[in-house]
C-alpha cells in the first residue's frame, strides 16, 4: 500500500505541474494573441486612412490607448525607405570611395531617378501594442506607399 501510495503521489505531483504549464502557457497565448490582434486592428486602420506623409510624421511615434481597453496602449512608428548607395549595393565601393569606374553616368543617373523616387513612395509603418498590466509587447510593421507622390523621370 505503501508503495502503492509512493508512486501515486509521484504521478499526481508531475500530473498537476504539467498542468500548471498548460495553464500558464494558455494565458500567455492568448495575452500574445489579443496584442496580434489589436496591433493588426491599428495597422487596418492606419492603412485605411492614412496621415499625409511629410518628413515631421518620423520625427515622434504617435501613442495611444485603445477605447475598449484601456490597459493596452499603442505606438505608431513611421519611417522613410531608404536606399542605400549603388556601389554599397554591387559591392563595388572602396575604403578610399573609389568603384565608380564599374558604372556609367547614365547608369548613375537611372539609379539616382529611381532612389529618389523610390524614398519618397515607399514608406514602413511600426505599431507597438503594449499591455500596461503584464509588460508583454507585440510589434507588427508594413510597407505603405504614398499615393499622392507622382512619380518623376528627370534628366534621363
Amino acid at each position: 500500500v505503501l508503495i502503492a501510495l509512493a508512486i501515486f503521489a509521484v504521478f499526481i505531483t508531475a500530473f498537476i505541474t504539467a498542468q500548471g504549464y498548460n495553464i500558464t502557457d494558455s494565458i500567455e497565448m492568448r495575452s500574445e494573441l489579443t496584442l496580434r490582434e489589436y496591433a493588426i486592428e491599428k495597422v487596418n486602420e492606419t492603412l485605411a486612412y492614412p496621415p499625409e506623409l511629410k518628413d515631421s510624421l518620423t520625427l515622434k511615434p504617435e501613442t495611444g490607448k485603445f477605447e475598449n481597453n484601456e490597459n493596452i496602449t499603442y505606438s505608431i512608428e513611421w519611417k522613410k525607405f531608404i536606399v542605400p548607395d549603388f556601389e554599397k549595393i554591387s559591392g563595388s565601393a572602396t575604403e578610399d570611395g573609389g568603384g565608380d569606374e564599374d558604372q556609367s553616368p547614365i547608369q548613375k543617373q537611372i539609379f539616382k531617378v529611381v532612389k529618389d523616387n523610390l524614398e519618397k513612395l515607399i514608406w514602413q509603418v511600426s505599431i507597438t501594442v503594449e499591455d500596461s498590466l503584464s509588460q508583454e509587447r507585440f510589434t507588427l510593421s508594413t510597407w505603405v506607399s504614398n499615393e499622392k507622390h507622382k512619380v518623376q523621370i528627370n534628366g534621363i
